[in-house]
């Protein structure tokens, strides 16, 4: 099964890290975190990562500045659902998509049988949320793909489209 991520990235000595806004000693405006070292914890230490314990874990994280990475990119999932391109997000557990309806048009909420809750929530102005996501299972969503954006002053080497699913085949 693959993996559907929402946040950012950024490609450090070759290595994808999440890029997060450093509130720990505050040298950077950002830092790379990650909960599982992507080679080995020599490798961290060496690159200056530091470590700290997270619910248990050993996990490690870099103050850095954007000059300092390869890469970055703000990840978003897309998928097509019955003819409709819509932003995505995945349930492991269930093996199923779930889609975030607010916003979407009232003709596209209608097709996928949300026209009462698109009603509602527009009357109260966005205050009851019940009814809009959409589960649709895994089998029933052919392709997925992540639209990798620039993050601002970051430098940024693509792609911007990456499948993640075709055809009804997982990719990663």
């Amino acid at each position: 099964m693959g993996k559907l991520y929402r946040c950012d990235f950024a490609i450090y000595h070759s290595a994808k890290f999440r890029l997060d806004p450093n509130t720990e000693d505050r040298s950077t405006c950002w830092e790379l975190f990650s909960y599982v070292f992507l080679k080995d914890s020599k490798d961290a230490l060496t690159w200056g990562f530091k470590p700290f314990l997270l619910d248990g874990e050993t996990c490690y994280y870099l103050p850095i500045t954007p000059s300092q990475v390869e890469s970055a990119y703000s990840i978003t999932n897309y998928c097509e659902c019955q003819g409709d391109v819509l932003e995505c997000g995945y349930d492991d557990e269930k093996q199923e998509f779930t889609f975030d309806m607010r916003g979407v048009s009232k003709e596209i909420c209608n097709k996928h049988g949300l026209g009462h809750a698109w009603e509602r929530y527009n009357i109260s102005r966005g205050i009851e949320e019940m009814g809009m996501v959409l589960c649709i299972p895994d089998s029933e969503i052919p392709n997925v793909w992540e639209e990798h954006l620039p993050i601002k002053d970051f430098p940024f080497k693509g792609p911007e489209k990456v499948w993640v699913k075709k055809d009804g085949v997982w990719l990663r």
